[in-house]
């Protein structure tokens, strides 16, 4: 299945130490936003990218997205990572299929985007996962360990997240109607009731929130 990647890049660079938004940090000579993008751009499976940033940051992110290999729109987002993703499927153009990305994961390999829509020609939605190597916890707000988790049954979610379309569409429609929050895509999905199936991910595929994150995505590109 091809698809669309919806590229999600209206965070802020607060804990990163940068004044504006995380999306134009730069990680060795290229901001994040460019670099997730290239990434999204060179999977064969992606017709075309449309990046939500933070209100008043479009013609930035124009600019830095000049020369990309697929066509590219730029649109603001929300005050929310969900408001985001709905601002960028507003102006999504028809497809078979959504890959839904943090710009934060800017390591991400084309062929993770490819799997993903890959999948989706016998699943309606899948994320992909990494396995948990810590033992994890359940803590009361008290701070009492109450239970030790079966780690596993475990795994961290990464992004690039894929949804049939029509089923991405109903998802956020169904979200916004009832008030719901998620903190990932397809935990809209999963609350239609529409079973959401796991592919591999990829360890290098981490998520720049600080500055240590930014220095080991550094430290990976170097090797």
């Amino acid at each position: 299945m091809r698809g669309v990647v919806l590229l999600l890049a209206a965070g802020e660079g607060t804990r990163l130490d940068h004044a504006g938004p995380k999306a134009f940090v730069e990680l060795a000579g290229k901001s994040l936003l460019r670099r997730a993008a290239d990434s999204a751009a060179a999977a064969g499976r992606v017709d075309s990218i449309v990046v939500a940033v933070s209100a008043g940051s479009e013609h930035r992110a124009s600019s830095d997205l000049q020369g990309l290999s697929k066509p590219v729109s730029v649109v603001a987002g929300g005050s929310t990572r969900q408001a985001s993703a709905a601002a960028a499927l507003v102006a999504a153009p028809e497809t078979e299929a959504f890959a839904i990305h943090d710009a934060a994961r800017a390591l991400c390999l084309p062929l993770l985007f490819d799997s993903a829509l890959l999948a989706l020609d016998d699943w309606e939605a899948v994320c992909p996962v990494v396995g948990v190597s810590d033992t994890i916890k359940e803590v009361s707000e008290s701070g009492v360990v109450t239970s030790t988790l079966d780690r596993s049954k475990l795994v961290a979610v990464q992004t690039p997240q894929a949804v049939r379309a029509d089923l991405y569409r109903r998802a956020h429609a169904d979200a916004a109607a009832t008030g719901f929050a998620g903190t990932d895509d397809v935990s809209l999905v999963e609350r239609l009731g529409v079973d959401v199936h796991v592919i591999d991910g990829d360890s290098a595929n981490i998520k720049v929130t600080n500055k240590h994150d930014l220095r080991v995505a550094a430290s990976m590109l170097q090797r």
